[in-house]
């Protein structure tokens, strides 16, 4: 994308109407960010899906997310998490216009009410009516109802992708996707039933429940992925079987993941623009110093140059998963979809990015004292989204768990080697991911020798392989941000920048496991206490260059408001 072209989406982005209003409780708060949404589609004038220019996209969204998280989650839910499964599978040309021009705004429905996350146990049901050749969707039960959905604004028309359970001929096909339009200017829809929920203080959008009753959806409304059933009433598929059909349905969420990485590096990089310059005019009152700028005090620069180096690392991770997890094959994916490998690297650059992001709003609120509590200081509205992507677009903690169980029981993995690489704190975090690995997949080797049953033995090991899929995703996480460092188009006088950060998250990553590395000869006991007076010494040689750090991060200026300006 080109300056002129990002310059004119900052101008967008500077509209009054795209700033909320004040009073949470009323309709207009909560119909702002769709009112927004149109109000982009408008001014870009452009009736093509935003997906086909990753660039463009991405920048939309993270503009989005420091003006409004709620604007950036109502974006991301219609541009990447109903356009993209409805470009990938197979949409009508018709309902991808209506989807595109802005006249729809799309919603995911894959969560119930009954199981979480546990979206492979879907209970909605999408009966085949071979007669009429149209689908009957119905929720059997109370716990299969679709939530959270921000379906609750009334005079919005809204479309939803819903999972439901595909059978046909009594046989289950497993788990389908369906465009379903849920609501007009008029209300639900026949047979939709929304069922508000109360008002939410963190993130709060018109969230609620729905459940279908015999609602009929056309032939043409199924995303049948290359699928197809004959006018006899028989059913083919080019995927092999109802486990590998649900599994693709599933990796829709990777559509989510580019976007959620982009929205959350996006929050991150504006905590410090807004906390950094503020903490420079704070005069704060030493009993010693006597009244001085609040950042000459050490404590509040760990803060915020470790806040620097997070929002810098999040960034790195958020700009390299968006190709990968919005890639559609021309034609749409039928059948395909990405490798196992990539779709866990994709679950685990939105786990790292919202780590990230949540560690630098939380330093950059702590920095700033009572103004990063309130709302009108926007940093408790950035933590907003971190919080909430702990468990949306898939469970942080479930996401590091799968990732391990995969990478310690398939060929698609192997333990990092430290040849050939010259950087310490590579080899270092290499090392230590090697390690848990070998300690996970000997520990299960055990378990299997005992006999123990298979739940047991994994589910004693739960911590563990936590603590080795956060290790990968640190060292994957370091290594690209090494590259940045070491990126021939970084500017000379960025450089020295870049290196401080680097050496100060490598350190936040290495000082919470510093008794880890210590018990296995990995770092020696004066390494161990010399980690603080580390940080404070890169502290120190970054402060007189606090301004660079918020110009490094690149938040629009124009786009940054609230007390903290």
């Amino acid at each position: 994308m080109t300056t002129t072209h990002y310059d004119e989406f900052v101008e967008m982005f500077t509209d009054p109407i795209l700033v909320p209003p004040n009073a949470v409780g009323d309709p207009s708060y909560l119909a702002s960010p769709y009112l927004g949404l149109r109000h982009l589609q408008a001014r870009l004038n452009d009736d093509q899906p935003l997906l086909a220019d990753h660039g463009r996209l991405r920048t939309l969204l993270e503009l989005s997310a420091v003006v409004d998280p709620r604007l950036f989650h109502a974006m991301f839910l219609h541009h990447c998490m109903t356009i993209g499964p409805a470009l990938d599978q197979g949409a009508d040309e018709s309902d991808l216009a209506e989807l595109s021009s802005g006249r729809w705004i799309g919603t995911p429905l894959m969560t119930e009410l009954g199981h979480g996350n546990s979206s492979n146990a879907v209970r909605t049901e999408a009966h085949f009516d071979p007669e009429a050749r149209e689908f009957i969707l119905h929720t059997p039960t109370h716990e299969a109802a679709k939530h959270p959905a921000s379906v609750g604004l009334e005079g919005v028309a809204r479309v939803g992708v819903v999972s439901a359970r595909l059978r046909v001929g009594g046989a289950d096909r497993g788990t389908a996707l369906f465009l379903v339009p849920l609501r007009d200017d008029a209300g639900p829809r026949p047979g939709v039933l929304i069922d508000p929920y109360p008002h939410t203080s963190l993130l709060p959008m018109d969230y609620a429940a729905v459940r279908f009753e015999h609602v009929r959806v056309p032939y043409r409304r199924w995303l049948n992925d290359g699928a197809f059933i004959t006018k006899d009433g028989s059913f083919h598929d080019p995927l092999d079987g109802p486990t590998a059909r649900t599994q693709r349905s599933l990796g829709m969420s990777r559509f989510a993941w580019g976007a959620v990485t982009a929205g959350l590096a996006a929050v991150a990089r504006a905590s410090v623009a807004l906390a950094l310059p503020y903490v420079q005019r704070r005069t704060t009152f030493d009993r010693l110093g006597g009244a001085l700028p609040s950042i000459r005090l050490l404590g509040q620069q760990r803060l915020l140059f470790g806040a620097a180096a997070d929002a810098l690392a999040a960034t790195v991770v958020a700009r390299r998963a968006t190709r990968n997890c919005w890639h559609i094959p021309p034609g749409g994916g039928c059948g395909t979809r990405p490798s196992a490998t990539a779709m866990r690297a994709s679950a685990l650059a939105k786990v790292t990015a919202d780590v990230l992001a949540d560690a630098t709003v939380s330093r950059c609120r702590s920095a700033c004292g009572a103004a990063g509590f309130f709302s009108v200081g926007r940093l408790i509205d950035y933590q907003a989204l971190t919080l909430a992507f702990q468990s949306a677009g898939g469970d942080n903690r479930m996401i590091l768990l799968d990732s391990a169980w995969a990478m310690a029981d398939s060929q698609d993995y192997l333990p990092p080697a430290d040849e050939r690489v010259r950087d310490g704190w590579i080899r270092m975090f290499r090392t230590r991911e090697r390690l848990l690995h070998t300690e996970l997949i000997t520990s299960l080797r055990t378990a299997e020798a005992e006999h123990r049953p298979t739940f047991e033995s994994w589910n004693d090991r739960a911590g563990l392989a936590s603590r080795f899929a956060e290790a990968h995703a640190v060292r994957t996480t370091t290594e690209a941000l090494y590259e940045e460092w070491h990126a021939p188009v970084a500017p000379y006088t960025v450089r020295p920048l870049l290196e401080g950060l680097y050496q100060l998250f490598c350190l936040q990553q290495v000082s919470p496991h510093s008794g880890w590395y210590l018990a296995r000869g990995i770092l020696a006991a004066d390494e161990v206490l010399s980690l603080p007076e580390r940080i404070d010494g890169i502290c120190r040689a970054l402060a007189p260059r606090a301004d660079d750090l918020v110009g490094l991060l690149g938040t629009p200026g124009p786009l940054l408001r609230g007390w903290l300006t």
